[in-house]
């Protein structure tokens, strides 16, 4: 049987119907973060007209594994001339699994304007070569092209934890931007993972994201993530992604439960 795109996945959502993500989506007992996320996310384009305002910021949960029978539910917590805000609730066996914010409002004019992430200097994808897909990656890896830019590989005992790679994602320009978004921004694993010497277990605890733009596609995606703090089990990471003219699309963090 063929894999369903992910365009006929994101098109059945509903918050009628539960829904079982496919195991090429899993990361260990749990959906990869990105897509639940991207789940969450279109079950509230759904909820929302089409004149609705863009996507401006997402607020993630990962409350307990998302796992088979996944049922949503939406609400509008405020709608206001220029912000919406409105929550989803992902459940499993009737227990909160995850837990979602997502913030659309529309551009003003204003005086104030600056910019200080600089997108790095990198060479064109095909510069760098694929990661091997034989590596011992979680299943929804496998999905991605993913051409590594950084020096250091995951699980490969570095200093710096910093991850810089070119991504790509067949099927994206078929869904909503901003799904696709989502989907290709937590695509790389931890950047402290750089820094371990073994594999060991990660579980993404909570995910901040901060469109600076209207979301848009792009063939390819420059995403980087960095590790500012790690101690005591948990790291803290700052995370960019960009499109192929170096344009800003999304600014983020997330904290990560490390077991090594």
């Amino acid at each position: 049987m063929d894999k369903p795109t992910l365009a006929d996945m994101f098109a059945s959502l509903t918050t009628e119907q539960p829904f079982t993500p496919p195991e090429h989506w899993r990361q260990g007992r749990t959906v990869y973060g990105g897509f639940s996320s991207a789940m969450a996310l279109q079950i509230a384009l759904n909820h929302l007209s089409v004149e609705r305002p863009p996507l401006k910021a997402v607020q993630i949960a990962f409350i307990g594994p998302v796992t088979e029978q996944v049922s949503f539910q939406v609400e509008t917590l405020r709608q206001g001339k220029s912000a919406t805000q409105v929550a989803v609730d992902a459940c499993v066996d009737q227990a909160i699994v995850l837990r979602a914010g997502f913030s659309f409002a529309h551009p003003r004019e204003s005086d104030i304007q600056h910019h200080y992430i600089e997108c790095p200097e990198v060479k064109s994808p095909e510069h760098y070569a694929a990661i091997p897909k034989h590596l011992p990656v979680p299943n929804f890896f496998k999905n991605f092209d993913i051409r590594l830019v950084s020096q250091s590989m995951f699980f490969s005992g570095a200093e710096t934890p910093e991850l810089l790679a070119w991504v790509r994602l067949e099927g994206l320009n078929e869904i909503s931007p901003e799904v696709a978004l989502l989907m290709i921004g937590d695509c790389l694993p931890p950047a402290s993972t750089v820094c371990f010497k073994n594999l060991a277990p990660i579980s993404l605890m909570n995910w901040t994201v901060d469109f600076t733009q209207p979301a848009e596609y792009s063939g390819w995606y420059l995403v980087r993530s960095f590790s500012l703090v790690a101690g005591g089990g948990y790291s803290y990471q700052v995370m960019q992604v960009w499109n192929e003219t170096g344009e800003l699309l999304m600014s983020d963090t997330q904290t990560v439960a490390i077991f090594t």
